[in-house]
Order: C-alpha cells, then sequence, then structure tokens
C-alpha cells in the first residue's frame, strides 16, 4: 500500500466518522440516564416528607431487608474482586455471586440500587465505566476493574496507587485507620474531615509517586471525591459502620442505608455532595496535629487478608 496524502487524508476522515457513528450512541445513554434520573429526583422532592422509615429502607423480598444480610464469606484465593468496596461487600454476602465472576451490568446496577438505596439512574451510571473492560462479552470479573483510571484511581481511600500495589483487590488496614482518624468527633466523618483527607492523600500520593495520574484530571479527582461523597450519604459517615465495611468489606449486622429517599439516592444528589468535597480540598493544606504525608515508597502496608509488599 503506497502511502501518499491521499491516503492520510482518507484514514483521518474514516476514523473521524467511525469515531462520531460511536459517540452516537454514548450520547444517548447520557441523555437518557440524565432524563431519567430527573424523573426520580423530582418523584423524591414531591414525596420528600414520606422518606423511607428505618426498618423498611431495603424492599422487603430483598436481601437486607431489615437489617437482616445473607451470611458473609470473607474472599478465597480464586475469588474475584475489585478496589470498589461496595461491589466487593455485595460478593462477599453472596448477593452478587462469590466468585466474583462473569458479572453482567444489570446485576451490578440492580445490587447496588437496592442494597445501598440508590436510584436506578444512579446504579446505571455506577456500572457504566465497566463497559469499557467487557471486551464485547457483555460481563466483567470484578478482578477486571483494577485497571487504572476506569474505577481504581491514585489517592484512594483505601489502597495504595497502583504502581506500589499492582493488585488493588484488597483494602489496606493502615490506611483505613487514618481516614477513620480524620474523624473530627471520633464518630463521624464530616464533609469537612473528607476532604481534608482526600487532600492528604493527594498530596502524598503526588509527592512519593512518579507514575500519579491525577495532577490534571478533573474527572478522576472528581471520581474520587464521588466515592467519598457515597460513603457520606449512604452511611451518614458513622465511623463504626465504616470501619467494618472498608477493613471487612462486610456490610454491619443490622446496618441499613443512612440515605432514605422513596426512589433512591439520584445522580444529582451524588453530583451536589461531590463538588461540595472535590472543590473544598486543599493539597496544600495545613495538616492537623499528628498528621504527616506517608512516603507510599518505603511501607509495607497490612491488607486485610494477606501482606502486600510495596
Amino acid at each position: 500500500m503506497t502511502v501518499n496524502f491521499f491516503t492520510t487524508t482518507f484514514g483521518i476522515l474514516t476514523r473521524s466518522v467511525k469515531l462520531a457513528v460511536g459517540l452516537v450512541p454514548l450520547l444517548g445513554f447520557v441523555l437518557q440516564l440524565h432524563a431519567r434520573d430527573t424523573y426520580y429526583a423530582l418523584l423524591n422532592l414531591a414525596l420528600f416528607w414520606r422518606p423511607r422509615r428505618p426498618g423498611n429502607v431495603i424492599a422487603q423480598g430483598k436481601p437486607g431487608f431489615g437489617g437482616i444480610w445473607p451470611e458473609y464469606r470473607a474472599p478465597s484465593a480464586s475469588d474475584s474482586r475489585s478496589p470498589c468496596p461496595g461491589l466487593n461487600a455485595l460478593a462477599n454476602h453472596g448477593i452478587l455471586p462469590r466468585d466474583g465472576k462473569k458479572l453482567t451490568y444489570k446485576q451490578m446496577s440492580h445490587a447496588i440500587q437496592y442494597a445501598y438505596n440508590l436510584s436506578p439512574a444512579l446504579g446505571d451510571q455506577l456500572t457504566s465505566s465497566a463497559y469499557l473492560l467487557d471486551q464485547g462479552r457483555g460481563w466483567i470479573n470484578l478482578h477486571d476493574l483494577n485497571t487504572l483510571n476506569i474505577i481504581q484511581h491514585d489517592a484512594s481511600f483505601t489502597r495504595p496507587d497502583i504502581a506500589f500495589c499492582p493488585d488493588q483487590s484488597y483494602p489496606h488496614a493502615e490506611l483505613v485507620d487514618r481516614l477513620l482518624k480524620c474523624s473530627s468527633d471520633g464518630t463521624v466523618l464530616t464533609l469537612e474531615d473528607w476532604a481534608y483527607y482526600s487532600g492528604l492523600r493527594r498530596a502524598e500520593c503526588k509527592a512519593s509517586n512518579g507514575q500519579y495520574s491525577m495532577t490534571y484530571s478533573f474527572i478522576h479527582k472528581f471520581f474520587g471525591s464521588g466515592n467519598a461523597a457515597l460513603l457520606y450519604s449512604i452511611f451518614g459517615g458513622k465511623v463504626n459502620d465504616l470501619e467494618t465495611f472498608l477493613k471487612e468489606e462486610r456490610i454491619p449486622e443490622g446496618w441499613e442505608p443512612s440515605n432514605r429517599e422513596p426512589f433512591g439516592h439520584t445522580i444529582i444528589q451524588a453530583q451536589k455532595t461531590s463538588l461540595e468535597i472535590e472543590f473544598n480540598v486543599n493539597e496544600n493544606q495545613a495538616l492537623r496535629p499528628g498528621d504527616s504525608l506517608l512516603d507510599q515508597a518505603k511501607p509495607n502496608y497490612g491488607a486485610v487478608g494477606k501482606l502486600i509488599s510495596v
């Protein structure tokens, strides 16, 4: 094949057309997702005076109704797990397949909707990024989500950066403890506490990780703040519940979501809280007494279930 101006121009035009065609279904997905979310947000607004009652936040007949959750089993060496505590916990309780393999998007979306009282639109949004990993199969294994900057991201609250810890399947107790100690009153992590710990983690990861990927990426910073926003809303920031959930990836006995919207927590609500956290993150903040920036290149992190050397 001859390479010249005309073949190059033809190649550019062909790929541009393919890109435009490929973006059409993505745009359609985004539009319908936000239209649906607006619908659920308006229903929540109309019925704000009828939140779900304590003991009935989880729908009757669904796992977790009345605070009764299926048996927890720690994952075996052959089970597939991800950087996401929310998905891992559902697999550990058998709400998702315990081996964490061949999960469809509908399975994952429905599971997180009912377990964490999320709107169907938010459930679909949170699982949609996994489409980038399925290679046309229609399913993924949880371990596939270890890929950098899909769901996994640097400056995680519970995992060292992937440059130092390639297997992001397990939480690291030291990082979880540091997060929980940021609670200003020892019982609840406030929005201010989440913003503070986000700034601390970003500063220390940027300083010690030569492959740090979030310096100029607002999308991934916003995604990290989104994780904080969901933990704040779903758990009410309660330290005791978060310790169990983040360290063991286990749902506490008798627990139910703190968010009690009749049609589930919406994208609009999650984005509002995410922005409140993100725009209060300061990587150059004065550290609280007793805090210091951790050099990821030096310590060994004790992971729940196994020790990972970094």
